[in-house]
């Protein structure tokens, strides 16, 4: 082939996909228009992937100094320490059975997790990852009610995971108050 009818085939070959690129978006528009947008499918329990909502990252910047009912330490029934900040209806926690973290290390006995959700009324829903602090691979989401009377939270349900979560119920540790600041020593002269 020569040069020239190259570039043409070319020319031709372009133009057409501009054609069709041009088309589809056509089409999609006056589809939009008239239907609506189309929403993404959300991935089902079945098909092994998990529904997370993320949008409880953006609750930290709303008002940073809040913290809510839940925010403290708790102790779960499967040895571990929970902390759990809340700020309005978003909750965080990092929870972990290591006892003496070496920094850095990876894989440590037991477990360390985190993780994001929110609280509507006494109903608490989180999805949950384990971190590679611990030596544990779970993940999933969970839903915990909180017993305001009693200071538990107690899980009513698991959503996927590759094992059932140790912490069922998780009691709230009554933290010892801070010690009042000493005052600095006066210099002598």
């Amino acid at each position: 082939m020569t040069s020239s009818r190259r570039t043409a085939t070319l020319a031709v070959v372009l133009l057409f996909l501009a054609v069709v690129v041009v088309g589809c978006a056509t089409t999609l528009e006056r589809s939009q228009a008239e239907n609506g947008p189309s929403p993404s499918p959300a991935p089902s329990p079945g098909d092994g992937m998990a529904v997370t909502d993320l949008s409880a990252i953006g609750c930290a910047r709303d008002d940073p100094a809040d913290e809510g009912e839940l925010t403290g330490a708790w102790a779960g029934n499967d040895t571990g320490t929970y902390y759990i900040r809340q700020v309005g209806d978003c909750v965080w926690w990092f929870g972990t059975e290591v006892m003496d973290i070496a920094p850095g290390a990876t894989g440590q006995r037991g477990f360390a997790n985190v993780a994001s959700g929110r609280i509507v009324g006494t109903q608490v829903d989180l999805e949950f990852a384990d971190v590679p602090l611990g030596d544990t691979v779970n993940g999933g989401g969970l839903t915990f009610t909180y017993d305001e009377a009693t200071g538990q939270l107690t899980l009513t349900e698991q959503r996927g995971g590759r094992q059932p979560f140790g912490g069922t119920v998780l009691t709230r540790i009554d933290s010892p108050p801070s010690p009042a600041a000493s005052p600095s020593p006066s210099a002598s002269s």
